[in-house]
């Protein structure tokens, strides 16, 4: 029997003509999906006639109500009745051969649950990311980020998790490691560790993600959360830099509470070094900065506790699962 795959892509008005390379390229796949969802994150209709040759039925959400980013992928993922999840930046676009190189990487292993390639920068020499692997900070490290692809990263293999920008999610997956019913994406989030955290949240249930060479594609990283351009020239190599003051709160509360939800106590003490030193950064930039950061942070608390009841809900479950698969090896 087949299996179905739908594409789910969040927007702007700010990224159209790179939305339009990401459709064409996906409408090129030589396995293509089924149904695009398009989570458009503004209050004006989108151009939609600009779709109107694609053979891909498109569906459209629109974010009038501002509502978070992940809580519009909830909705979106709640009503797919498919058995992947294509999840894509609106700044990517992919080689033909892209969807059918992951469909076959995923299907390796039922344990697999999530998929990614290698993606360049739009340069297509320097990699981007071949995977995501968890860091002694506790944030995600993309593999060969920044580097000249010179064929080092060739091989397939199991990695930690990866970057949200084009990953192949298995849709039982997804359900399996729900935050709550529907809850897929952690709907506090908006934008920021949303992907790390679904990576992180699957791996403690023991599901597995695989990285293949063989699916390329090439992103054009931070061009919707990119706005605000560094006074000090010596700030620009620093992608937080770069954002406004709320993304940068959003960013440190999503950490925060992407820390809270998935790090065991014992991996957390014996990194807390690596994290204080992070942190401490961080808190020395904003307090120079942008202070202003500081204070959303206290205005954010009350999410960051709910991470704590979160943690309690998740562990009791991945425990329950334990105990499951114990008594059917018996």
């Amino acid at each position: 029997m087949s299996q179905t795959i739908c594409a789910l892509i969040t927007t702007t008005e700010k990224n159209k003509k790179l939305l339009e390379q990401l459709v064409s390229s996906l409408c090129r796949q030589t396995e293509l999906v089924q149904k695009v969802i398009i989570i458009y994150d503004g209050a004006q209709r989108p151009h939609r006639q600009t779709f109107e040759d694609c053979p891909i039925q498109i569906n459209w959400i629109n974010n009038r109500k501002k509502e978070s980013l992940t809580y519009l992928q909830n909705q979106a993922v709640q009503f797919m009745k498919t058995d992947f999840v294509l999840q894509l930046n609106d700044d990517v676009v992919l080689k033909d051969n892209f969807i059918e190189e992951l469909l076959m990487a995923i299907n390796k292993d039922a344990a697999i649950g999530m998929a990614c390639g290698k993606l360049l920068r739009m340069d297509k020499t320097t990699i981007d990311t071949a995977g995501q692997l968890l860091g002694k900070k506790r944030t995600p490290v993309e593999r060969g980020y920044g580097r000249a692809d010179i064929g080092q990263f060739e091989q397939e293999c199991f990695v930690f998790g990866s970057c949200g920008a084009a990953v192949l999610l298995r849709k039982s997956m997804l359900e399996d490691c729900a935050l709550s019913e529907n809850e897929y994406f952690d709907k506090d989030y908006n934008m920021f560790y949303e992907d790390f955290d679904l990576s992180w949240r699957a791996a403690n249930f023991g599901w597995k993600a695989f990285y293949t060479p063989k699916a390329v594609g090439f992103h054009a990283r931070g061009t919707t959360a990119k706005e605000k351009e560094p006074i000090f020239e010596f700030l620009r190599a620093y992608n937080f830099a770069w954002l406004k003051s709320g993304l940068k709160s959003d960013l440190i509360k999503n950490r925060c509470m992407t820390i809270i939800k998935n790090d065991s106590f014992k991996d957390f003490i014996l990194n807390l070094p690596h994290i204080f030193i992070y942190e401490l950064k961080l808190f020395i930039y904003c307090l120079i900065f942008e202070p202003k950061v500081i204070g959303n942070i206290f205005f954010s608390l009350p999410l960051i506790f709910s991470a704590f009841k979160k943690r309690a809900n998740l562990r009791k479950r991945i425990k329950a699962g334990k105990k499951k698969i114990m008594k059917e090896c018996k």
